[in-house]
């Protein structure tokens, strides 16, 4: 996650009183959520000979991000846009949610 959206979302979400572990914490908790509804979309974008060859990359190179976003990249031509939409789509349901609270 890139700097300047990682700043967005502590201040988004009024984690900036957290420490910066916490925040790390935070921000890793928040990738992983934002990372499977990712997957959900993509998932839906793949043909089945895409999924198979998905799946194999997950299953020989789980922690290699670099070629697990590569692939993505290579077989959904608007994956960034995918990427845009589920962290924007995150950012609105937690603000609206933390907006609840306060309330």
């Amino acid at each position: 996650m890139n700097t300047i959206l990682q700043k967005n979302i502590i201040k988004d979400l009024g984690l900036e009183n957290l420490s910066e572990k916490e925040q790390e914490e935070s921000l890793l908790s928040i990738g992983r959520i934002i990372f499977q509804s990712v997957l959900i979309r993509v998932m839906e974008e793949l043909d089945e000979a895409g999924k198979d060859e998905f799946e194999k990359i997950l299953t020989e190179k789980p922690n290699d991000e670099e070629a697990i976003l590569g692939f993505l990249q290579a077989k959904i031509s608007n994956f960034n846009e995918i990427v845009s939409g589920e962290v924007a789509k995150f950012k609105q349901g937690s603000v609206d949610f933390m907006d609840k609270i306060k309330a």
